[in-house]
């Protein structure tokens, strides 16, 4: 059996929030501890440049007024290591050609460092003072075949410098623990609001109540995130409330044509029948099942049209007139049936490219609306018009007509109008899908009161859909 995968580590944010400001803390006293040291650095090594030049004129001068001789060099230079001098140093001459020391004077342990002749001309004090205890600088004097020598004791430059490296070190040390409690505290003290939301938000355990998160004295950041939550949240609750309905809206629309067709088998079995009696059952049937075939489409439809992103339709040219025609048979039926009368009519030019099925899908949808409010004995009246640009479909139906209350609500999802008594009304999903389609081709639709009573239902389909 394999070993269970151990849980994997996460950060909170405190904790992240505290290393960080532990981190920037430390790197910024870090960065200041070398820029200091390094003006420290290069302050003294100035000093000390500044030494060299000056003690070495100084005791270049006094040279010039010998004769060079080996004894008034040493006189010299013994003269000018009597001086008290801060930091101590030393002074040497040499034979410019062979070397040989002419004369020296000083702390022999200064000579005792820096026992070679120094090279003339050459100041790496930087890496001088950093390596050795002594360092030198040497000047020659072609005219007189000599070369002077300047020893100088570079400890307590070298000890002041070291001393803040290990002050600075000693800093940063303790910087590092030090910016990490104040990072956890200042972190603690600043996502006690976001806590707090974290709080509200486990207690609302299924949106529907009208529950919303309240923080207090949150700051901006976390204003606008509550703000964004609590718009998800009322999504949410709208989202929940459509699927009530539409599981709602489901189990109406497919109640009917099943209880139609339960009802009228048991029905012609209590008894035996002729064959046109079970004939006229099936045709029944098949109607009923018709219906129920339309009412899984539409809510297939609906479901499909609420995709991020639907599904594309082959755009075809066919004749609008011609197809309704065709496939509003089953409709006539259904009409007759109830003993109510469709009538269609048009005119003009009603070739449309389009998706054939979309815009068929309008079709019924208005006509089975239009049947299923309109009281029996009535007609639907349905016209198809060609306009220069469009083709306009037009359905009339001879029912109760559309509340004013509801007015363009009626194409919202679910709202549906109040039908009269024993008869059943037809705004549902269809309405919706057909402001769906229409949309889809770059039309419009909308519904007025028709003339002597009931409702017109208007769907503009542009010639070439967009």
């Amino acid at each position: 059996m394999p070993s269970a995968r151990p849980p994997e580590r996460r950060w909170s944010l405190t904790s992240r929030l505290a290393w960080r400001f532990a981190a920037m803390t430390s790197i910024i006293v870090l960065l200041y501890a070398a820029g200091s040291s390094y003006v420290l650095f290069d302050a003294l090594r100035d000093d000390l440049h500044n030494f060299f030049d000056h003690e070495t004129e100084e005791f270049i001068a006094e040279l010039t007024d010998t004769d060079f001789s080996p004894a008034a060099l040493q006189a010299e230079a013994e003269s000018a290591a009597d001086v008290t001098h801060e930091p101590a140093c030393a002074y040497r001459v040499r034979d410019a050609a062979t070397g040989a020391i002419l004369a020296q004077a000083g702390q022999k342990r200064l000579f005792d460092h820096v026992p070679n002749a120094v090279p003339v001309g050459e100041r790496h004090l930087s890496l001088a003072i950093l390596r050795n205890t002594v360092v030198g600088h040497a000047s020659a004097l072609p005219e007189h075949g000599v070369v002077v020598e300047l020893l100088v004791d570079a400890e307590d430059v070298r000890g002041a410098l070291f001393k803040y490296l290990r002050s600075a070190l000693l800093v940063f040390l303790i910087s590092v623990p030090v910016s990490a409690v104040c990072g956890m505290v200042t972190a603690r003290r600043g996502l006690r609001a976001l806590r707090g939301l974290v709080a509200q938000a486990r207690a609302i355990e299924l949106p529907g109540g009208g529950e919303r998160l309240a923080p207090e004295d949150a700051p901006e950041e976390l204003s606008e995130l509550t703000a964004e939550i609590n718009a998800m949240l009322a999504r949410i609750e709208e989202g929940l409330h459509a699927m009530r309905t539409f599981t709602a809206s489901l189990a109406h629309e497919l109640r009917s044509p099943l209880q139609n067709l339960i009802g009228e088998t048991e029905v012609t079995l209590l008894a035996s029948r002729s064959s046109d009696d079970y004939v006229a059952l099936l045709r029944s049937n098949l109607d009923d099942l018709h219906e129920l075939s339309d009412a899984v489409d539409n809510l297939v439809a609906f479901c499909r049209s609420s995709e991020p992103q639907p599904h594309g339709a082959v755009r075809e040219r066919f004749d609008l007139l011609a197809e309704a025609d065709l496939r509003l048979a089953r409709e006539r039926r259904t009409a007759r049936r109830v003993g109510s009368e469709l009538h269609l009519s048009g005119g003009g030019n009603t070739t449309l490219l389009a998706d054939r099925e979309g815009v068929l899908r309008v079709l019924r949808n208005l006509v089975g609306n239009a049947l299923a409010w309109s009281p029996a004995g009535a007609t639907v009246d349905v016209r198809v018009e060609g306009a220069p640009a469009s083709v306009r479909l037009v359905v009339e139906d001879r029912g109760p007509g559309i509340p004013t209350e509801l007015g363009e609500r009626i194409f919202e999802p679910f709202v549906t109008g109040r039908a009269r008594r024993g008869e059943r009304g037809g705004y549902g999903l269809g309405i919706t899908i057909c402001r769906t389609a229409v949309s889809a081709h770059g039309g419009r639709i909308w519904h007025e009161p028709r003339e002597g009573g009931g409702t017109r239902f208007v769907a503009e389909f542009p010639r070439a859909a967009a």
